[in-house]
Formats: C-alpha cells, structure tokens, sequence
C-alpha cells in the first residue's frame, strides 16, 4: 500500500498503489449504498427485507421524543410502552425487533422537536445532522495529520468515507457520529490549550456517559484545567434531564444505568455485538463490567500520568490521544460496532505519528519537546533516536487495513462461531500504540534528569 521513497521524511504511496487503494474503497462505498437502497424494496413501508425500520437504531431516539412529546414522560424507560408504539409506527415491523431506551432524559428531550416530524422527514433531518458532524470531524481529522493530508490526501478522504463502519453508523441512525466529533474536537482544543474550552465540548459526551468515559478520565488526570469547563458544563446537562419528568426521570435513569453496568450475562445482547474485551470478564459475573471498566482506566491513568511529563502540545499528544481511543473501545463496559467510528480519529492520529516521524534525530525531538517544555533552554540530549524501520510502515498498513475491514469480518466471524476476533486486533494495535508513548515519555524523563 505504501512505498518507501522521501517526501518530507516520511513515506507516501506510489501513484499505483494510491490508485488501488482509492478503487477498493470507491468500491465499497458503492456496492454499501446500492445494497442499503435496494433492503428496502420494494420500497412502500419504510422497513427493509428483515423487518427493520429506516434508521434502525433512529427509531428508539424517535420513539423516545414522541413520549416525551406527548407528555407521557413518566414512561420513558418504560420498554413496554415504547414497543407498542413502535408497533403502531411500523405494524409490519419484525416480531424480535426492539430498542429499549437506554439513554439520559436530555436526549429524548432533544429529539422532543424530530418526534413532530413524519418518521421518514425526522430520519433524514437527523442523517443530516449526523453527516454535518462527520464532516467537521474528518476536516479536524485531516487538519491534525499534515504528513497523511499533504502526501496522501485524497486517498485519505476516500478511505474515512468508505469505512464501512462509519456508513453503518450513519444509514443505522445511531449518535456516534457525535461521539466521533467530541473527541476529535476535545484533541483540538487541548492541543491549542483551550482546556476550559476542551471540558465544555467533552462534557457533552455525557449524552452517552460510557461512550468516551475513560477517555475523559485519563484526560482530567493529563490536563486538570479542563475541569473548568467540564464540570459546569456537566451540571447544565443534567439541570436538562430534570425538564421531561424531574427527579424522578433522573432517578429512572440511574437504576437503569445500575442495571446496566452491574446486570447478570445473558443473551439480550448477543457476544457477536460486543467488540471489546468485555465479554473477557464474564467469570465475574455481575461485577464483570465494572471490572473491565476499571482495568481500562487504570490503563488509560498509567499513561496519562506518563503524560505529565511533558507538555501539552507535545509531539506525543496525537499518539496519547489514539491510544486512549483504543483503551476506551477495548474496555468499555459494551462497544457496539458504531462507537468503533472513533477508531477513525485514531487510526490517522497513529499513522501521522509513526510515518512523520521516520527519519529524526533524539537531538532533533529533544529541541523540539523542550521548545515547548522549557522555552530557551538548549537540550541535553544528542543520541540518535532509532528509526522506524520498515516492519513499523508495515504495521501501519497493518493497521489500517484491519481497521477499515476488521470490525465486520469479525463479526461475521462471531455470528458462526461465538468468537470475536477484532478485540485481539484491537489490543495488539492498543499495545503497539502505547510503546510509542511509553518510549517517547521515557526519553521526555531522561532529557529532564540529564539536564
């Protein structure tokens, strides 16, 4: 995919190999769009062959803004409730199709306004949305990676574009196309040391607590200022939860959540749907998630800490950054295949790392980390830092082959045999990320103690 030859220091792929990879992706975009159309044949209730409605995952925000539309608030996390007006949205509707509520108050009061609209015009005004905030995260993402926007642009576009998660998300109606523009803005503006302005925009993750949890987390032990944004930020979201049913909409919510996070391994969420590493700690049964929630954010803190080493705008903030996405999805009390949409933001932050950093010195990096550490110092250091070799470029296209095909190979895989594969991929890409920030913080340390 990539051939090794000087531009910049970094390798870029050949006309024909771009070529290809443009053709590949091109490809799945088409034959993805054409086969969604055609689902839907012949085209006369909104529901596709299997029995799914338009938007899938939609319809359970439109469901949930009609109660709360409706004035019925007190039966939002009433599944019940919802199922029959699902029913009566679509009477053709698959019999095993249901979407219980499982979000804040606030979001259903948001989607409050779409549950007015016809469902087709709500699903498409929604879409809209979705793609607007997809747009402005690959614009981010573009604009954080100069190596992969300079030499290998248009590919790059095509490739975040065609990923066939990122379709999934959209056509699926599902919200992590915000989750996606969270955390590639919340990079954004730390990196400019907005942090006030990092914790506002974070904290808007709370539409789904666990979506960027221990992302956030690490992050508050990295960069403490964005507290002052977060917290605030944080409580006007749930002074909004108290709009649909007050306290007690709160307190729905909450046993909800509590069943959620401390609930018995069953079948209601089939293994194939889980892509992290949850599922690994099924021996412990009802505290099985908050255990592999836990795992993660004393991983994510570990590095975070390391971190503190050295500066916010740091060369090692893009890899941190990617690393913390990777832990968040590993560790996740349930990652479903949208919130693998982040890996996206990822992904590129990783390849930008190791391929605009191929050929450099130590002496180089450490006059560049202290320009940002300690302005006007001259640096200690002088060795030769060891170049990324060719089995690293390899890894990198590795990488991002498994991370545009993977996640529905694997669960393809795991509807046969009950095993997922993409989790194994995942950790080993998660540990390979974490060395680069593990030896770039080690080499931040030394340069201090030899100074």
């Amino acid at each position: 995919m990539l051939d090794s030859h000087d531009t910049h220091n970094a390798p870029i792929p050949s006309g024909e190999a771009a070529a290809r990879i443009q053709f590949v992706s091109a490809a799945v975009l088409v034959v993805f769009l054409l086969a969604w159309v055609a689902s839907f044949y012949p085209f006369n209730d909104w529901l596709d062959v299997a029995g799914r409605p338009l938007g899938a995952d939609f319809s359970m925000f439109y469901v949930a803004g009609q109660v709360v539309w409706d004035g019925a608030s007190e039966q939002l996390y009433n599944q019940a409730e919802h199922q029959q007006r699902l029913q009566q949205l679509f009477p053709g509707i698959a019999k095993d199709f249901a979407l219980p509520y499982r979000y804040p108050p606030v979001v259903a009061l948001l989607a409050a306004p779409l549950a007015a609209l016809p469902y087709p015009v709500a699903y498409f005004c929604f879409t809209a949305l979705s793609i607007f905030a997809w747009r402005t995260a690959v614009l981010q993402i573009i604009h954080a990676c100069p190596t992969l926007a300079t030499n290998w642009l248009r590919t790059f576009r095509l490739v975040i574009y065609a990923w066939p998660v990122a379709l999934e998300t959209l056509v699926g109606g599902q919200a992590s196309m915000l989750a996606l523009l969270i955390a590639i803005s919340g990079f954004a503006m730390i990196a400019q040391q907005r942090f006030a302005t990092a914790g506002i925009v974070l904290a808007l993750a709370s539409y789904k607590p666990n979506v960027l949890a221990i992302l956030i987390l690490a992050l508050i032990v990295r960069s403490p200022r964005i507290l002052w944004g977060l917290v605030p930020t944080t409580a006007l979201v749930a002074l909004l939860c108290l709009i649909p049913n007050g306290i007690q909409g709160i307190s729905d919510y909450r046993e909800l959540a509590s069943q959620l996070a401390s609930g018995t391994w069953d079948l209601d969420t089939p293994q194939w749907k889980v892509h992290g590493l949850a599922n690994w700690f099924a021996a412990f049964d009802a505290s099985g998630r908050l255990w592999c929630t836990a795992a993660g954010a004393a991983l994510a803190v570990c590095l975070a800490w390391r971190m503190r080493r050295v500066a916010v705008g740091n060369r090692l903030d893009g890899i941190f950054w990617s690393t913390l996405i990777s832990i968040n999805a590993l560790f996740n009390s349930y990652t479903p295949i949208y919130d693998l949409v982040m890996l996206s933001a990822g992904t590129a932050l990783t390849l930008e790392y190791a391929l605009s950093k191929t050929k450099s010195t130590f002496s180089s990096i450490a006059a560049q980390d202290e320009q940002v550490t300690f302005p006007g110092r001259i640096p200690a250091c002088s060795r030769n830092v060891d170049q990324f070799s060719a089995r690293d470029v390899l890894w990198a296209q590795l990488a991002l082959a498994a991370a545009f095909f993977g996640p529905h190979a694997s669960q393809a895989i795991a509807k046969g045999t009950g095993w997922q594969v993409f989790n194994l991929i995942l950790l080993a890409a998660t540990v390979w990320q974490a060395q680069f920030v593990i030896r770039g913080t080690s080499r931040a340390s030394q340069c201090f103690h030899e100074r």
